[in-house]
């Protein structure tokens, strides 16, 4: 398959190599043009299906605590800075930045993948929620701003669906997309890949969430596909997956201390500017006045 973000047709094997869910084999490959990796095959809809039930945001956590609350800032800045509208953040979570939309007098919409999910966020938020099966209630939307957070690196038909969600947005709206760059150049992907490497043919069982390691040259192709308009890109680095802050016990873990300390290392050297070192991405995108293809 070719890559789902820069849509280059051909691939090396990767790194990464293969992981194992439930019995499955899932490969990762790296483009050989924009040098992100994906899953080829794709998992399939049952596969997804037992990945991302009610029990789905207790068991995996994107980032920590303090990185999230500074993107959720970033996205009620822009809330309280542009025009009162509609809303729609897609892939909501927990909805507390629905919760945030919502006081700021913006109508909130709320998209999710499980319809149990959907249901719960509803009801706890007391703001719309949307599942991809209401067709009609989503063709129905016209956001001024949507939002994607940690959601691009999940989908598995990138060129069926992203291009649907950039349709959500009226014509002069804003996107706005933040999640990680797994495989972008930064000292801690370095190291993690020296030690993988040292693990050749050791057996990694995991669930497949991240279908998507990007680059941010990948990441940007693809936003570029989309004829999307780029307004802003900045390039961070943040600790997830190293722990952000240690505790006593934390420092007795032979692991968690070298992760903390080789993160530290590397947050301090792609600080110093080096081209786009790091390992997340913030995007501000406006669609131009066209149907996306």
């Amino acid at each position: 398959m070719s890559c789902p973000l820069c849509d280059h047709p051909f691939s090396k094997p990767s790194w990464i190599g293969s992981i194992f869910y439930r019995g499955k084999e899932f490969t990762y490959v790296e483009c050989l043009y924009c040098n992100s990796l994906y899953c080829d095959p794709m998992p399939d809809g049952e596969t997804l299906s037992q990945m991302y039930g009610t029990d789905y945001g207790a068991s995996f956590i994107d980032e920590s605590q303090d990185d999230s609350s500074r993107d959720e800032r970033r996205i009620i800045e822009l809330l309280k800075e542009e025009k009162k509208g509609v809303f729609v953040d897609y892939g909501c979570g927990a909805g507390s930045v629905l919760v945030e939309a919502a006081k700021l007098n913006w109508r909130a919409v709320g998209i999710e993948f499980d319809e149990e999910v959907a249901a719960e966020v509803e009801r706890k938020t007391g703001v719309e929620v949307l599942t991809l099966g209401r067709s009609e209630a989503l063709n129905r939307l016209h956001a001024d701003i949507l939002h994607l957070g940690d959601v691009i690196e999940h989908l598995t038909e990138t060129n069926r669906q992203m291009p649907e969600i950039v349709k959500l947005i009226r014509p002069g709206g804003l996107l706005v997309a933040q999640g990680p760059l797994e495989a972008n150049l930064n000292l801690f992907t370095l190291m993690v890949r020296l030690a993988r490497s040292l693990r050749y043919g050791r057996r990694t069982e995991m669930a497949p969430y991240h279908v998507l390691l990007a680059t941010a040259k990948g990441q940007r192709l693809l936003f570029q596909r989309l004829g999307l308009k780029e307004m802003e890109y900045v390039i961070k680095e943040v600790a997830w997956p190293a722990p952000a802050r240690l505790s006593l016990s934390d420092i007795r873990r032979p692991r968690s201390l070298g992760l903390y300390l080789l993160r530290l290392a590397s947050r301090a050297i792609s600080g110093l500017g080096f081209g786009q070192m790091g390992n997340r991405y913030f995007y501000l995108g406006q669609r131009v006045g066209r149907e996306v293809e």
